[in-house]
């Protein structure tokens, strides 16, 4: 599939067989204009570097600071492909963490901005019981699932829904290296969700009951990493 030329906040792409399928772009963020559309919660520093949203959530030990999570105010509904580029730059305890949060509201109606107060430290389990998905990429530093013939570690990946945190589908395989710019896929097509790394598919989930409309967010654990190119288009 590709692009053609394209009117402002639309893309236009020809499948190959002659004809053309309108996307509308909802999200298009390469942090050129620095951090005014987004607002942090937790992590050591969370701040625009070069163009790239630098995330440090790294300290030594368990403490102040070692989660972070940054979320995007333009809100997202629909069926959507979300593409970002993600780039480990250290991890403590070599979990090299790159977990993305998308389809996020407060189930009370409440704006997500306005309860920020309540989750300052970016804990995890304040996140468990608001609406949303997280999608987990991650080294399996403990060899959970097992090794690659060469005898190095593979990455693990999970996908939760939320309110209740629970798990409904996780793989092993490829890797989740310092280092290394991974360009993840999410499609949100109707009730089935997809993720992919770097052309790779490695998860794939069906909720009969799909959350409609929310918010996106970059998170990471004891992990130090940057974030570019992320977009959100809007499929028909």
């Amino acid at each position: 599939m590709k692009k053609t030329a394209c009117a402002l906040g639309l893309l236009c792409m020809c499948c190959g067989c002659g004809s053309l399928m309108m996307e509308k772009m909802l999200i298009n963020e390469t942090f050129e204009a620095g951090m005014d559309n987004w607002w942090v919660e937790g992590g050591q520093e969370v701040r625009v570097v070069d163009g790239r949203l630098y995330m440090k959530a790294d300290p030594p030990e368990v403490g102040p600071g070692y989660v972070a999570t940054a979320w995007c105010r333009t809100p997202v509904s629909g069926d959507v492909r979300i593409e970002y580029d993600a780039h480990v730059i250290h991890s403590e305890v070599d979990v090299n963490n790159i977990n993305f949060f998308f389809y996020y509201a407060d189930p009370t109606g409440q704006p997500m901005e306005k309860t920020k107060a309540d989750r300052a430290d970016g804990g995890y389990k304040r996140y468990h019981d608001l609406n949303g998905y997280i999608v987990t990429f991650l080294k399996d530093a403990k060899g959970t699932g097992g090794l690659h013939e060469d005898g190095s570690n593979k990455a693990r990946f999970r996908m939760r829904r939320c309110p209740g945190f629970n798990l409904i589908n996780e793989s092993f395989g490829g890797s989740c290296e310092v280092g290394v710019t991974y360009h993840c896929v999410i499609i949100r097509k109707a009730g089935r969700i997809t993720f992919e790394v770097n052309g790779e598919k490695y998860l794939e989930a069906v909720d009969p009951n799909p959350l409609a409309e929310g918010l996106i967010g970059l998170r990471t654990y004891r992990t130090e990493l940057w974030w570019d190119n992320i977009r959100v288009i809007q499929l028909d």
